[in-house]
């Protein structure tokens, strides 16, 4: 397996993934800019601005989404070590490690960024000699998920030093577990604040559309007159300050 040590923390898209999301954004805040303005250039040059920065928030978007798959990888992953040294045979933490691996690959697939994260850390471990407790004290760097920083941590400090690290884990295992549920509760009840959010936001863009495609002329003034586009400017801009509050407002760290 080849070992590639990402940066969780950074953005892992490629080129043509940044021009793909790009192009996207443009065409989709093109037709909103279109349905307000009905003047083709204003519309594909503002919605080829607005999706610079649409496309970075996106980027950062997909690298939170990232750190939090990992997260609840992590979760199974300590799960299954919990179990395996809660035995009381005396198994070491190495060993349950390893076995681990085994247990991961039939959850995940071995593309699977904790699959490949653990393989790593054995591999560094059987053939350079790395200790485990620096291959996840390592990781916790990479990924800047707490949850494996904390881990990382009690490894380090009762690695050697405790004859009863398999209840110091368990302990370890059941906070992050209590934390990622209330986590995932917190975001269900987000999800639903923020699809409402967003349907609030389609709104004025549906009602602006139904109205110009009646054909009575009713908003031709809106598209011809210079108070039509001032007013159109501030509904634009009125839509624009609602979606960046509306993204902040959901956007809590547990």
């Amino acid at each position: 397996m080849e070992k590639i040590r990402i940066k969780y923390y950074e953005c892992n898209m490629t080129k043509m993934q940044h021009l793909i999301a790009y192009l996207l954004f443009t065409a989709i805040i093109s037709v909103i800019l279109y349905i307000y303005y009905h003047n083709l250039f204003v519309s594909v040059a503002g919605g080829a601005v607005v999706a610079v920065f649409q496309e970075k928030f996106y980027a950062k978007s997909v690298v939170k989404k990232r750190q939090n798959r990992l997260r609840v990888q992590f979760k199974d992953f300590l799960e299954i070590i919990t179990i395996s040294i809660s035995g009381g045979s005396g198994r070491s933490m190495e060993n349950a490690i390893k076995d681990s691996l085994r247990e991961l690959k039939m959850m995940f697939n071995e593309k699977t960024d904790i699959v490949k994260e653990i393989a790593m850390i054995i591999s560094d471990y059987e053939q350079a000699g790395i200790p485990m407790k620096d291959g996840f004290r390592e990781l916790g760097e990479r990924s800047e998920v707490d949850d494996i920083k904390s881990f990382a941590t009690i490894y380090e400090t009762i690695d050697g030093k405790s004859s009863d690290f398999s209840y110091i884990i368990r302990q370890t295992h059941d906070i992050i577990r209590d934390k990622l549920e209330i986590t995932q509760e917190v975001e269900t009840v987000i999800s639903s604040a923020k699809s409402e959010a967003y349907t609030m936001l389609v709104m004025p863009v549906i009602i602006v559309l139904a109205m110009s495609a009646m054909g009575s002329g009713f908003l031709d003034s809106l598209f011809t007159t210079m108070p039509g586009r001032a007013a159109a400017t501030v509904g634009v801009l009125a839509l624009g300050i609602s979606y960046v509050l509306a993204t902040k407002a959901v956007d809590i760290e547990v």
